[in-house]
Formats: structure tokens, sequence, C-alpha cells
């Protein structure tokens, strides 16, 4: 089994196997969904102060499951308590984790940009679209933040005044 554009004509039979297959197991997921539906809805009737500790104890074995290791479960506490300051606080959890699980990837591919354009930043406005979405993305970044100081500085102007 060679993978590539001539799977389809070498072997039609493994494809439309594979294809025929996928639309099962899509029925059969829907039907799953449906029959089970009922049964999650009920659980979000168990009063967090039961199913909480519960969810401790399963990430707890879970992390120790992984490598049999016990500085995987002090990981756990750590990031634990991290994520409950931080919770407290009201950081936004999302994009905290989204960078840990995202940032070694989107560093390895901004050192690729970097090599294949010998340190040009130019790369990422070299076509249209690509130019359009680091403008958006850009200005999304720096929109709010501008629009915060700009209060801060009104309101502080407003006190300067009063005094």
């Amino acid at each position: 089994l060679t993978p590539g554009p001539m799977l389809f004509t070498t072997q039609p039979d493994f494809v439309w196997g594979l294809i025929a297959s996928m639309y099962i197991s899509n029925f059969v997921g829907v039907i799953l969904v449906l029959l089970t539906v009922p049964f999650f809805a009920a659980l979000l009737r168990i009063p967090f102060a039961i199913i909480g500790p519960m969810i401790v104890a399963i990430c707890f074995v879970g992390a120790y499951t992984v490598a049999n290791s016990t500085s995987d479960l002090w990981l756990v506490l750590i990031f634990g308590v991290v994520g409950f300051v931080f919770n407290k606080l009201e950081f936004p959890l999302a994009p905290l984790v989204l960078a840990m699980v995202l940032g070694s990837k989107a560093e390895s591919s901004f050192h690729q940009s970097m090599i294949a354009s010998d340190g040009s930043l130019g790369i990422f406005f070299s076509n249209y679209l690509v130019g359009s979405i680091m403008t958006v993305a850009l200005a999304l970044l720096i929109i709010p933040q501008s629009l915060k100081f700009i209060k801060y500085l009104r309101s502080h102007k407003n006190v300067d005044a009063a005094a």
C-alpha cells in the first residue's frame, strides 16, 4: 500500500472501503450521541461538591498512569494551583492553555519562516492573503489596548481637571 494520488487507481477496493467505513462510523456516532445525551444531561445535575473531587482524582490517576511517576503528580498539583490563582485573579484560562499547547508549534513554524526568508519579517506580508490576515491579527492585538489606553488617559484628564 503506497499512499499518494495513485492510491485510487492501484487500490480502489481499499479506498472505497475506507470511505464506506467513514460513512458507517459517522452514522454510528450520531446514533450513539442521540442515545447518550440524556445520560450526560443527567451528569450536569450532580452537584459540584460531589463531581469536583471525582474530576480531580481522575486527573491525578491519569497523570500518574502515563509514566508511573510521582513528579507528574507534582506537576498536576502545581498547575492546578496556578490555574486556581489565575481564576481568582480573573485571568482567562483558555488563552493560557492555548499558548501552552500551541506555543512550541508556533515557535518552530516561526523559526522555519525566518530561515526561509533569511530573517526578513516581510515574508508575513508577501502576498495579499497573508498580508490581510496579518493586518487583521495586528489590528485585533493593537486596537483593544489602544482603546484602554485612551480611556485611561481620559479618566486621568478628568481627575486632573476636577482637582
